[in-house]
């Protein structure tokens, strides 16, 4: 009874480990995420409103920028808002990236395009005022467009249309670089080809250790 125990009375009762991921099938648990943030991206762009769960997190860092920026005058302060609600998202890609995790840095570019539609339609209240602020305090943009000379109602039209439009762009872009990510790995090779040799940010953005 003290002997080693007999391989055969064990042979049945291992289990096989999962058959690893070949590079042609497609990554579901990637590419369902990828098509339904389409589907919410879109959404948000032809809302008029484009307020989500998610403003309730970027409120946190907006607040948290005007008091951080506080002591560097007066404009650096009203600008800190905005400031930190994009440097935060923006600092996880790069931070998610640098980690060779690069889903995980497509969805947090994807948050930082989200900032400028919230972004934008702050701006777009500069001149009427009616949006609700925290402590009653006042528009940063009416402050901020008034100082450079552009609250004139085609330019804030112009600028808060810009915004929205940058911030479309960008999710759109995270949402295209999930779903590849979710693509079969020859699939991947084939559409990159040679490319991520001439260009060495492409193998950043889709090399990956998850």
């Amino acid at each position: 009874m003290t002997g080693a125990p007999d391989d055969r009375i064990f042979a049945g009762m291992r289990v096989s480990a999962p058959a690893a991921a070949t590079g042609t099938e497609i990554r579901w648990m990637r590419f369902v995420p990828g098509t339904a943030l389409v589907a919410w991206t879109a959404s948000l762009a032809l809302r008029q409103n484009p307020w989500s769960f998610l403003d309730w997190i970027n409120l946190a860092f907006h607040e948290a920028g005007h008091l951080f920026l506080l002591p560097f005058g007066e404009t650096l302060h009203f600008l800190g808002g905005t400031i930190f609600q994009l440097l935060i998202p923006l600092g996880l890609t790069a931070h998610f990236l640098i980690r060779t995790s690069p889903i995980s840095a497509s969805v947090c570019f994807w948050w930082f395009g989200q900032n400028f539609l919230g972004i934008a339609y702050y701006m777009a209240d500069a001149r009427e005022l009616k949006l609700p602020l925290v402590g009653g305090g006042e528009n940063d943009w009416n402050h901020l467009f008034y100082e450079w000379g552009l609250l004139g109602e085609e330019s804030v039209r112009t600028l808060s249309a810009t915004t929205h439009g940058v911030g479309v762009a960008f999710m759109a872009v995270a949402c295209l670089w999930m779903i590849f990510l979710a693509l079969p790995a020859e699939l991947q090779d084939l559409l990159t080809g040679r490319r991520t040799g001439r260009y060495p940010w492409l193998q950043i953005l889709c090399s990956q250790r998850e």
